[in-house]
């Protein structure tokens, strides 16, 4: 992380009320939806290269579309998964072979690309089980393609020549630029967005609250993760437009847990951003409170996993509030996953 980021982090205490993420990350382009101030997919030509050989990532905050669980009927505590695909594919040569295509599935898996090709799709965000992607898409031939695969009752994944009856689609309900279509599986898109919704508790009525809540805060018109969860507002804190990012967060009210290495763990993130020469990790967890959260028990844990972060330097550990966090490089060539064998471990590429 870059010293000005930890300065702000320290200066501020990890201020965890609303509107930090707003002020720590990412900035906001043209709506999706034609409106103003609201994420917009990213694109190539809008990055500027420094002069340390790195290419700046696109300019859009992907946080912005997690939905704040406490105005929201998502469940605290959901998973975050976000890629600046656009950003990875451009440096795709620096990377070992086998440590990109393991990385490709990781971020078309948050991606609805049953409908569109996957090269139209720039980003991609995990919202718990939903699944957005950001691009430039063809509201039109995707509704086709979506109102002539099967019924609108069962998901695609789940469809198998035996369903006994198809439920026709009805026309799509429009929602602040998007059409929605289905209702206990919702698929919505606009000219920049796609997602894929499915409902998250059994006792929800449907997915279509739960697609209106992600367009909300994509727009800017609700709150958003940050503000509703301290240790999500800690640890995306912590980085950069990053560019590959995985957020695994409990509920604040202690309802949920995720097995974390330590009981005490509250949250864990772990993020790169890749650069033409070296590529920078992020790695955080949070914990209740400032007392459990100390640098020497992520230094220790850093220490006895030396196989996978040993090949990274400048891993400086910090803590501040309840977040404890490191960051440090690795070239490009060796970016590895964290995994304990280097870019070939655990993957296969075809000869």
């Amino acid at each position: 992380m870059p010293r000005s980021r930890r300065s702000l982090l320290e200066a501020t205490g990890l201020a965890l009320g609303g509107g930090a993420l707003a002020t720590l990350a990412g900035c906001t382009s043209t709506s999706p939806t034609g409106g103003a101030s609201s994420p917009a997919g990213p694109s190539a030509t809008d990055e500027p290269t420094p002069a340390d050989g790195t290419t700046e990532s696109v300019s859009v905050d992907l946080a912005q579309w997690l939905p704040n669980p406490a105005s929201s009927p998502f469940r605290d505590g959901y998973g975050v998964r976000m890629f600046d695909i656009a950003a990875i594919r451009r440096h795709r040569e620096a990377m070992h072979e086998n440590a990109y295509r393991r990385l490709e599935r990781e971020m078309l898996y948050p991606a609805p690309d049953r409908y569109v090709d996957a090269a139209d799709i720039a980003a991609s965000v995990g919202v718990g089980d939903a699944r957005v992607a950001i691009g430039s898409f063809d509201p039109d031939a995707i509704g086709e393609r979506i109102t002539s695969d099967g019924d609108s009752s069962t998901p695609t994944a789940e469809r198998t020549p035996t369903t006994p009856t198809r439920t026709p689609w009805s026309e799509p309900e429009q929602y602040e630029g998007f059409d929605i279509y289905g209702t206990e599986y919702v698929y919505a898109v606009s000219e920049d967005v796609l997602m894929e919704v499915s409902p998250m508790r059994p006792e929800s009525d449907g997915a279509g609250p739960y697609a209106k809540a992600i367009i909300d805060a994509g727009a800017g018109e609700a709150a958003s993760y940050a503000d509703g969860n301290a240790y999500v507002d800690a640890m995306l804190g912590t980085v950069d437009d990053p560019h590959a990012l995985w957020c695994y967060p409990e509920a604040m009210d202690g309802s949920t847990t995720r097995g974390f290495r330590a009981d005490e763990i509250t949250g864990g993130l772990k993020s790169w951003r890749f650069g033409t020469e070296t590529t920078h990790l992020t790695f955080a967890n949070t914990y209740p409170d400032a007392e459990a959260a100390e640098a020497e028990k992520l230094a220790s844990y850093i220490e006895s996993e030396s196989d996978r972060f040993g090949p990274y330097d400048g891993l400086d550990v910090e803590a501040s509030g309840r977040l404890v966090w490191t960051d440090g490089d690795i070239p490009t060539g060796e970016f590895d996953h964290l995994s304990a064998g280097g870019p070939e471990d655990g993957v296969t590429t075809p000869n």
